[in-house]
């Protein structure tokens, strides 16, 4: 004869059942250091929000700049809300006060200074707003047209599977918790896993030195062919033996160029008062805003992952920062700019973009069907574009 259950006895039960059945359904388990994990392409069928999961989107846009007008097209056509701050026109005393030694030529450019200082403006305005995250990105870069509808559904679904949360609530946190991680490159110039002039890819990189750390490789169904990818990348993924039309999400390594990069407001304070302070160090040897994160992210003390290949890319064109520094001394292309040139000519798309606005078919100017057009266009699987001819 079975004994008898009270009430009381029968709601612990339920309630221990419910608590097993969630566990099952939610524990995600900490992620060992090599993860072999490779995600399916397919994204949950919705679309990013539109701040794409970020709290908000930043855009370090100078007084002026020939870049912003198109931006806000593509933005527009992505359904992207962007945060533009205004910009303060630094003067020659601004630059003067970020250099430190006055006598002696300083390491960092007049451009660069400029840029670096414009950089921590657009950081204080989102530490002002309240805002727990935020992806800052400058008004120069170009992004696939099925960012927000595929791209990005997918790059958090990986970041997602980096999380050490025990329970993790996908919606509420699309890009894992504030503890994940500090820094997060969603656009860069490439992550090498060591300096590019030594050389990149095969005979220069090894697949131990991706299953070493933690990563993870998904599938995403608009990403290039890897003979359209910039010479650099697609070496590096040769080397480390990834598949066609799938990224990586790893632990950086060697990251360049901060044309996105996403922080917390932890992040965006150490940036500010420690990894990047607004004057020069010459003792660190650092010529740049941009240097400065990828030595507090190599070197430590930041926790940062990179998307590879990266989802926003600088595109090809007039720079505000290359006009003031063509004064001071001659320019010259950095080796990744001068190696992936020629591709971008022939491809007419920006480099590791698959189905951009570099080449103006995604430009709706003002005509509002035309828009309406392009935002349907975003849900597609293949890229539906009517090539214009471009000269870079």
């Amino acid at each position: 004869m079975l004994a008898h259950r009270s009430p009381r006895s029968s709601a612990l039960y339920i309630l221990l059942a419910l608590g097993l059945a969630a566990t099952f359904l939610y524990y995600r388990p900490s992620i060992p250091t090599q993860v072999a994990t490779t995600l399916r392409g397919d994204s949950t069928g919705r679309p990013a929000n539109r701040t794409l999961g970020f709290g908000g989107l930043y855009v370090v846009s100078g007084p002026g700049s020939p870049r912003r007008a198109h931006l806000e097209e593509a933005a527009a056509v992505t359904e992207m809300n962007l945060t533009i701050p205004a910009q303060v026109a630094w003067t020659d005393e601004d630059v003067q006060r970020f250099q430190s030694d006055k006598e002696s030529e300083s390491q960092v450019l007049t451009g660069s200074v400029k840029a670096w200082l414009s950089h921590h403006l657009v950081l204080r305005e989102f530490l002002e707003s309240g805002l727990e995250t935020a992806l800052f990105f400058e008004d120069d870069v170009d992004w696939d047209i099925r960012l927000r509808t595929q791209q990005i559904p997918l790059a958090q679904q990986a970041v997602q599977q980096l999380s050490d949360a025990t329970v993790l609530d996908a919606e509420a946190y699309p890009w894992g918790t504030d503890a994940d991680w500090d820094l997060l490159y969603v656009g860069h110039c490439g992550d090498y896993f060591g300096n590019v002039e030594d050389g990149v890819g095969v005979g220069h990189n090894y697949p131990e030195q991706l299953t070493s750390i933690r990563h993870v490789r998904y599938e995403d169904p608009t990403m290039l062919p890897r003979y359209d990818l910039h010479p650099y990348t697609a070496n590096l993924l040769d080397a480390f033996n990834i598949p066609q039309k799938t990224r990586l999400v790893h632990q950086s390594k060697w990251p360049l160029c901060t044309f996105g990069y996403a922080v917390t407001r932890r992040t965006a304070e150490r940036i500010l008062t420690e990894i990047a302070p607004p004057y020069e160090q010459p003792e660190r040897n650092i010529k740049a805003y941009d240097v400065a994160i990828l030595s507090g992210c190599r070197d430590g003390p930041l926790k940062c992952y990179t998307v590879t290949p990266e989802l926003f890319h600088h595109m090809e064109g007039e720079s505000l920062i290359a006009d003031a520094e063509a004064s001071e001394r001659q320019i010259f292309r950095p080796p990744v700019d001068a190696a992936g040139l020629e591709q971008v000519r022939y491809r007419k798309e920006t480099s590791n973009i698959g189905c951009g606005f570099f080449d103006g078919s995604f430009y709706y100017s003002g005509d509002e069907n035309k828009l309406g057009e392009l935002r349907g266009m975003a849900w597609s699987k293949e890229c539906l574009k009517q090539r214009k001819p471009q000269s870079v």
